[in-house]
């Protein structure tokens, strides 16, 4: 909505067109009509491209916000924030809406935020804590990372807001390949690609038609000189980065979802396999244990350990009929426990807080 009239609840976040689980959130959010009869401005403070762009996009963000401000059209903040760089740009808005009275929640989505607590110098994490803190309400991805978020921040209100998942349209003309794994995510060691490349070459003696469809972007020289390393180039897929039709059609081929990382929240492009009826195949870290039950609609395995890997995916390798229950299962539960309309009154009542805090609706 425009800026004009009554005062707006400002969202902070990426550009919703940029890549990456935040956005994704974000345009479901938008999609779905979060917000009602609210006025709400989705203010981007990051967009993909240059730094000098990404620079361009935050202190743009940074002089509206202080417009908006100044002319009385700030009624609340709902902030959506990973690690690093992507809270600090949020940190320096909310500082300036603690300044002015305005309520704000926090809502933490990346999956390395305890890393970057332990990590940040004393000044740092003093700044991180007041700026948490000071929210009327922080959300998080899964019970264990607001655990960790009472225990090392001691925020009174810290409530687990699951990613909302829509159910996912397959393409009719794409046959299912049972023995085709599909990743989606960055190309990095953070994501355990490069494991996953090494659990491929163990496995390629025994099937034949495996292969992996690795989507996304990043190291992709790198993740291609270790495919021919480990003798399965033949075998890795690398299209880069998909979305919309192209990621539906991945979607509707691939046989398994596999994600291997060394960390995680609770991430969308692995809610988006279970919701299109993929078995998943990932590493037991963050709020993944939360989503894939061992066994039942998946199974999970420790992160940078081939080995482990190699494990848990040769029982949906060996039976496809058992790959399709588990995918079956994971369809089910995603669309039950993710549903739009539970999160949409999950958020509704945190707003409902901002309200009070800012003497506005009740």
């Amino acid at each position: 909505m425009r800026e004009k009239g009554a005062p707006m609840l400002v969202m902070l976040g990426p550009d919703i067109q940029s890549r990456g689980g935040i956005a994704s959130v974000m345009r479901i959010w938008q999609e779905a009509g979060f917000g009602g009869s609210r006025p709400v401005l989705h203010l981007p403070t990051y967009a993909d491209g240059s730094a000098i762009a990404k620079l361009v996009v935050f202190t743009g963000a940074l002089l509206r916000f202080c417009l908006m401000l100044a002319l009385g059209r700030v009624a609340a903040v709902h902030a959506h924030s990973a690690s690093n760089a992507s809270f600090r740009r949020k940190s320096l808005i909310l500082a300036l809406a603690r300044l002015a009275g305005k309520p704000y929640i926090f809502h933490l989505h990346g999956g390395a935020f305890d890393r970057y607590h332990a990590g940040a110098s004393a000044l740092e994490r003093a700044w991180i804590n007041r700026t948490v803190r000071g929210a009327e309400v922080v959300f998080v991805l899964s019970e264990s990372w607001a655990e960790w978020l009472r225990k090392h921040i001691g925020h009174p209100d810290v409530r687990v807001l699951p990613n909302p998942v829509l159910p996912v349209q397959l393409p009719d003309d794409v046959p299912r390949e049972p023995h085709t794994l599909l990743f989606l995510g960055r190309l990095e060691d953070a994501k355990g690609v490069f494991v996953l490349i090494d659990a491929l070459a163990r496995l390629a003696g025994t099937r034949p038609d495996l292969r992996v469809i690795l989507a996304g972007e990043g190291d992709v020289a790198r993740v291609r000189a270790a495919a021919v390393a480990a003798g399965v180039a033949e075998r890795v897929e690398l299209p880069g980065w998909v979305a919309g039709e192209a990621k539906a059609r991945l979607l509707a081929r691939a046989g398994i979802f596999l994600l291997p990382s060394r960390f995680e929240g609770v991430p969308m492009a692995l809610l988006e396999a279970q919701a299109a009826g993929l078995p998943v195949v990932a590493t037991r870290v963050g709020g993944i244990p939360q989503v894939v039950t061992d066994g039942y609609n998946g199974t999970l395995a420790e992160p940078d350990d081939v080995a482990s890997l190699v494990t848990a995916l040769k029982p949906l390798l060996a039976d496809a009929a058992l790959a399709r229950r588990m995918g079956e299962a994971g369809r089910e539960r995603v669309l039950d426990s993710y549903g739009i309309e539970r999160v949409r009154a999950m958020v509704e009542s945190a707003w409902q807080c901002l309200d009070r805090a800012s003497g506005g609706k009740d």
